[in-house]
């Protein structure tokens, strides 16, 4: 049955596949895990673009039964911009530790006031092997810059551990007629039960008609 939702996952990724743009964080793509009813989390970042422009996050999130409410502020420079992105997500069903996570969840990221992106999505976690060692990230839905059409939006991200405390991760991130985006980096964790963690992270965006861009990220995970 694991064998047919993979394979039904990656033929609708081939429907999918087109350029894309990526989304924030230092993940690009999102899973279907949410924050511990009753508990909170902070994410933050410090992203690095070659050319010297720099973005910074601060996302805290808390989890209220299997919905979980975040309000991301951001800043970036050349031009100077703060942002602000209030998300939701709902855990339709836990694959944390066994089986297929599935979540929907939207998001809006405002600039000074002003909506420039928003996303409709649904994400899907699961381990390929049994020992779940290798798990695969998967997103379908759509995005919306300021005006813009509604474009179709698909990633798939894996993450290996290599042990307790390290993984590897690799994902692409693509926007229809509009972007692809890749990253690949390592995630340390640390904490009781290894429920914080440390991304190191690098990237690469190639944008219809434009250079691609090129980033590093370093970001901090912590549970509370």
């Amino acid at each position: 049955m694991r064998n047919v939702f993979i394979l039904a996952l990656g033929a609708i990724l081939v429907v999918f596949v087109s350029p894309s743009m990526a989304s924030g964080g230092s993940y690009l793509v999102d899973d279907a895990s949410t924050a511990t009813p009753g508990r909170c989390q902070l994410e933050s970042w410090l992203q690095v673009f070659r050319g010297g422009t720099h973005a910074a996050w601060s996302v805290p999130a808390c989890g209220v039964g299997p919905v979980e409410f975040g309000l991301g502020l951001g800043g970036q420079s050349h031009p100077g911009h703060n942002l602000q992105n209030p998300s939701i997500k709902w855990q339709l069903r836990d694959g944390d530790d066994a089986g297929i996570g599935l979540a929907v969840a939207t998001d809006t990221t405002l600039q000074n006031g002003h909506r420039v992106n928003s996303n409709v999505y649904a994400a899907s976690n699961f381990g390929i092997d049994d020992e779940r060692r290798l798990i695969a990230n998967v997103n379908l839905g759509m995005t919306r810059a300021e005006q813009g059409a509604w474009r179709r939006l698909a990633g798939v991200g894996f993450e290996f551990a290599v042990t307790k405390q390290v993984a590897l991760l690799a994902e692409r991130l693509w926007t229809a007629r509009l972007s692809q985006a890749t990253q690949a980096g390592v995630r340390f964790y640390f904490g009781k039960d290894e429920g914080n963690s440390v991304d190191l992270v690098a990237g690469r965006e190639r944008e219809h008609a434009l250079p691609a861009s090129h980033w590093a990220t370093i970001g901090l995970n912590l549970a509370f």
